[in-house]
């Protein structure tokens, strides 16, 4: 098996879960491809891979998903954009992705023919905004952009020509308030919220109560839950269960117990770890094990979904059924 990223081309795909309509089909200068994908279960992570010539950006509706870009970790939720750049390597790590639902698209700005109907200056601005993004997580208004996408994609759908302008003007308006969206969240996160996001991830082995958090901030317990949402987008105790579930998988995988590892991260109780752990990946501490072991390779790949579901305990519920989110 090759150890090197991946050129990585989505094909045209129209299944319940996951609809991928290519540039063949879209006949859109400068539009690679767009997709909707709605889980109903976990699937093995992507591979690490790159888009030849394209940006490639990500919205998450709902759910958690998580991206690897020169090793370092982007958590996201729902209302929140990822941003690829052309040639860039990344991938999801070595977890399984849990429950989410997203739209993706890829976009080529030097297309020789355009780029969404767009006259050239137009293009060039949009071009030179992409490339200066301040940051690669960018926070969308989570219901217009949900709204947006939607649309877009039903114009796409629709195969008319018609139907094919109306998605490439609506999506240039989504790449501008993207763009617009990008300054706004990079002065978003106050020195205050900061310091308390830095000493979570600092102190990620330990409790973490809510007034030691608001202490670090300067702020009151009740403030500092308020300007911790607004600013980061989740609750402070989602955004340190999250980080507590991604330092869980590295000590199970490195052969720690569930009871040790709950232990380690300062869960009340072996249980409630599990419960936790169940939440924010779709599957139970044992049931990751038992995915990770399967070694699947491709996230398209039903046959490798159905021989992993096979060995998972308990494989005769759904993710949903066994208390996925």
């Amino acid at each position: 098996m090759s150890t090197g990223p991946i050129e990585w081309t989505d094909s045209a795909i129209d299944t319940k879960e996951r609809k991928i309509l290519s540039d063949d089909q879209l006949g859109v200068p400068g539009l690679r491809m767009i997709g909707h994908h709605s889980t109903a279960h976990a699937l093995s992570p992507l591979e690490r891979h790159y888009h030849k010539g394209c940006f490639e950006l990500t919205y998450v509706v709902q759910g958690n998903v998580s991206f690897s870009v020169d090793g370092r970790m982007y958590p996201l939720s729902g209302g929140d954009l990822f941003l690829t750049l052309p040639d860039e390597v990344h991938d999801t790590g070595s977890a399984p992705m849990s429950l989410h639902q997203i739209y993706w698209f890829q976009v080529d700005l030097t297309h020789p023919d355009g780029f969404l109907f767009m006259a050239e200056p137009a293009a060039r601005v949009l071009r030179e905004r992409l490339y200066q993004m301040p940051d690669r997580v960018v926070k969308m208004d989570g219901d217009q952009a949900a709204a947006m996408l939607s649309a877009v994609f039903r114009y796409f759908r629709s195969g008319t020509q018609l139907g094919k302008i109306q998605g490439a003007q609506l999506l240039g308006v989504f790449l501008l308030q993207v763009v617009e969206q990008a300054d706004l969240t990079a002065s978003r996160i106050t020195p205050d919220i900061g310091r308390a996001a830095d000493y979570i991830l600092e102190h990620i082995y330990e409790e973490l109560p809510m007034e030691a958090l608001a202490q670090v901030a300067l702020l009151s317990v009740s403030r500092f839950k308020q300007k911790f949402k607004m600013e980061v987008g989740i609750s402070p105790r989602n955004f340190i269960n999250f980080h507590k579930v991604e330092a869980a998988k590295g000590l199970l995988l490195e052969g720690h117990s569930v009871t040790d590892t709950a232990m380690a991260l300062n869960f009340s109780s072996s249980n409630y770890f599990s419960n936790v752990f169940r939440r924010y990946t779709s599957f139970s501490p044992s049931q990751y094990l038992a995915y990770h072991a399967a070694s699947c390779i491709s996230p398209d790949d039903a046959g490798c979904h159905d021989d992993v579901h096979k060995a998972l305990p308990g494989s005769g519920e759904s993710a949903a059924e066994a208390g996925g989110i």
